[in-house]
Order: structure tokens, then C-alpha cells, then sequence
């Protein structure tokens, strides 16, 4: 018999950092896993299609959140910001229940103010399941009763027209230990608008030949972000005349990012 304990699983899955181009997370396969719209255009409507993949009844409640990334990042609901587009967007419905293999379409609707300044402005749509159990054996020989809970996050981005991509690198550092090379550089975004970016670095001897190369970071940093990448670079680096230099380059972006620094 199951166990009168209930444990409960939290995870919280934004649909957009998955490859597959229908993406089933738990009891749900949800098209799209990203909605891009134009602002500036009246009322723009979306509808997203939800299908129960499950052979068990589900049933789901429907947020809008806002997000952001930190500077490692990892995604984080936040407190609507001047990005915010969480107050403009209304769902329909707000709550549903599924049949199992049954399918429905959630609509949405974008009400935003009349005057937005140029840029990209986002915010999340979060399912929110209402009941999942399951059962599972806790190796004693006895079933426990797991609440499995996967919280589902469809991203919405706004974009106006006359929207700056811009990128910086405001910080760049390099600490030499016994391991090897710790590297740290600092991106931020002071654009109105999402960039992706992917980074290198080198490392030159004295001679200034190359004695270690590789990546640091490709990923995307939010309007108004920041990130700051680390690599370790393992290995010996015998005596102290080293240089690393570092690079990021996005087609959003003219120009390259570029840095040097010497290990401290």
C-alpha cells in the first residue's frame, strides 16, 4: 500500500532552452515553445495548442510571469521591470482539464500601452499542473506516493520597430593557481534588445605562440542584462609572461567584443 507520506518534485522547465521542435515535458506537448510577436500593430492574438500525452487525466493552471537571467545564467521569475510585457497579455482559458491523448488551444492576447518605446519587452506563460501523482518504491519494499510537479514556461518577446542591439565587455580577468587558468569575463547588454553571443579565448606565452585555446560562453544576454562567463583552463603554465585574450562576436553586433588581460 502506498506510504502515507506524499513527497513533491519541483521543476520548472522553460520550453524554449529544449531542442526538439515539439517539446512534451511531463504530461505536455505544447506548440510552440517560443512566441515572438510584433508590437506596435493594434492587438496582436497568438494561440499556443496543449495535448495531454499521458494516458491520465490533466489538469493545468495558467500564469503570466515575468523573467530574467542572472549572471550565471539561469532563468529566474522576477517582479515585472520596464521589460515587462506580463501585464499585457491575457490568456484564455486560465485553468483546463485534459483527457488523456486530448488536445486544446490556450489563445492569447497582447494589450499593450499606446506608446512603447523602442525595443523588445517579454514575459513567460506558466503551466502550472494542478494534481500529477505517480508511485514509486523508496527501496525498502514499500510505494511511495510522488507529486510530480513540472511547471512549464512558454516565453512571449515583444519587439517594436528601432529596436539598439548593443554589447559590452566591461570586465576581464584571469587568476594563474597550480591547476591552471581561471578566466572571467563580464558582458553586458546596455541595448534595448536580445543578443546572442558566443565567446573564445587564447592564451599566448612569452614567445606569444598559443599554448591554449577554446570557448567561453555562447548564450543569450537579455536587454538590460548582464553575464558573466567563466572557463578553467587546466593545465601548466610554467613561469608568469602569459596573455589571454578573449572575443565575442554575434551577427546583431558590427563589430567584435575583444579583451586582454595578464594572469594574476
Amino acid at each position: 500500500m502506498l506510504s502515507q507520506a506524499v513527497r513533491t518534485a519541483l521543476t520548472l522547465v522553460p520550453l524554449f532552452l529544449l531542442l526538439a521542435p515539439a517539446p512534451g515535458v511531463g504530461s505536455l506537448s505544447i506548440k510552440p515553445a517560443f512566441v515572438e510577436i510584433e508590437l506596435g500593430k493594434g492587438r496582436p492574438s497568438e494561440s499556443i495548442s496543449v495535448e495531454n500525452v499521458t494516458s491520465e487525466e490533466a489538469r493545468y493552471r495558467i500564469q503570466v510571469v515575468h523573467f530574467t537571467y542572472n549572471e550565471s545564467g539561469n532563468l529566474t521569475i522576477v517582479s515585472p521591470d520596464k521589460h515587462s510585457m506580463a501585464s499585457w497579455i491575457k490568456c484564455n482559458p486560465l485553468e483546463f482539464t485534459l483527457a488523456p491523448k486530448a488536445s486544446r488551444a490556450v489563445r492569447l492576447t497582447i494589450i499593450p500601452p499606446k506608446s512603447l518605446d523602442p525595443g523588445e519587452y517579454w514575459a513567460a506563460i506558466w503551466f502550472e499542473p494542478l494534481s500529477y501523482m505517480t508511485s514509486v518504491s523508496d527501496g525498502g519494499g514499500r510505494k511511495v506516493a510522488l507529486k510530480v510537479e513540472t511547471n512549464i514556461l512558454i516565453p512571449v518577446i515583444g519587439r517594436t520597430p528601432g529596436v539598439v542591439y548593443k554589447c559590452d565587455l566591461t570586465d576581464l580577468s584571469a587568476t594563474k593557481s597550480s591547476e591552471g587558468i581561471d578566466i572571467a569575463a563580464t558582458v553586458e547588454n546596455p541595448g534595448s534588445g536580445r543578443v546572442k553571443l558566443k565567446g573564445s579565448y587564447e592564451i599566448l606565452n612569452s614567445a606569444k605562440a598559443q599554448v591554449a585555446h577554446g570557448l567561453i560562453g555562447d548564450d543569450t544576454i537579455m536587454a538590460g542584462g548582464k553575464r558573466i562567463f567563466t572557463q578553467k583552463v587546466k593545465g601548466e603554465f610554467p613561469g608568469a609572461d602569459y596573455l589571454v585574450r578573449v572575443q565575442y562576436a554575434s551577427e546583431k553586433l558590427p563589430a567584435i567584443l575583444a579583451g586582454e588581460t595578464r594572469p594574476k
